[in-house]
């Protein structure tokens, strides 16, 4: 594993058969078939980070890239637009993450792929995240061409006008496989946000089919802050023994 940094967010790289990670022109060997995954992650869940990595890994090789944020990046970068906070006491979205979504597929992933890959490529490339960073994936997957697979795990999908950007829009080509889950409290049809909470996941769902990649939606037992690791461990398989 090693870290680096990148427009103020920490980054870490967990790599098959490499404890510590190698420069690249020994590494480049080890993952030249090796699929890459980009996780953001909040910064002060690192070390569920690397229990994700060795519980899927154990019947899988692929690079994994953390990239971490503080709680106030969060809100910043993974918003796809300025949106009001439906909570109470947390502050509104400042809808970074158009400008994040460039600069992460402009500049950070040439950066990493060129010291994991060398001169290779990536079998494929993959954008997954929990929460508003599975929001921030699904808004990768029609906003950018990059991502050949993606992972949105209990995904915000209650975010202010997402719903209106998925009917508006479709999912970029080269778009193979989607892996979206929420809990079951989280799209309760009872409550306002929960009913759109659903009704968004499956709408993104059915675009993404109608694309033609293979598209999955999970329901979970539980609410949103429950079972995270597992959780994202099962999106993570489902996408690398895909």
């Amino acid at each position: 594993m090693q870290s680096l940094e990148f427009d103020g967010l920490r980054v870490e790289i967990f790599a098959p058969h490499a404890p510590s990670f190698a420069p690249a022109p020994s590494f480049a060997k080890e993952a030249a078939s090796a699929p890459i995954i980009y996780l953001h992650a909040l910064e002060f869940s690192a070390a569920s980070v690397g229990e994700i990595y060795k519980l899927v890994s154990r019947g899988a090789d692929f690079v994994l890239a953390a990239i971490y944020l503080s709680e106030a990046q969060w809100g910043d970068k993974l918003s796809p637009w300025a949106a009001k906070s439906p909570f109470k006491g947390v502050r509104d979205f400042a809808g970074g993450g158009a400008a994040h979504l460039n600069k992460f597929t402009d500049e950070l992933i040439p950066r990493i792929e060129r010291h994991v890959f060398g001169a290779g490529a990536p079998a494929w490339r993959a954008c997954a995240g929990y929460s508003l960073a599975g929001l921030f994936s699904a808004y990768a997957a029609f906003a950018s061409d990059k991502f050949q697979k993606i992972a949105c795990v209990s995904a915000s999908f209650w975010f202010g006008g997402f719903d209106a950007f998925v009917a508006a829009h479709s999912p970029q080509r080269g778009l193979a496989h989607v892996y979206a889950s929420l809990g079951e409290a989280e799209m309760n049809p009872k409550n306002p946000r929960g009913a759109l909470c659903g009704e968004t996941a499956r709408n993104f769902i059915a675009k993404c089919r109608s694309a033609g990649a293979k598209a999955e939606f999970e329901q979970n037992l539980g609410g949103h802050m429950q079972d995270e690791i597992a959780r994202i461990s099962k999106a993570i398989s489902s996408l690398v023994n895909s």
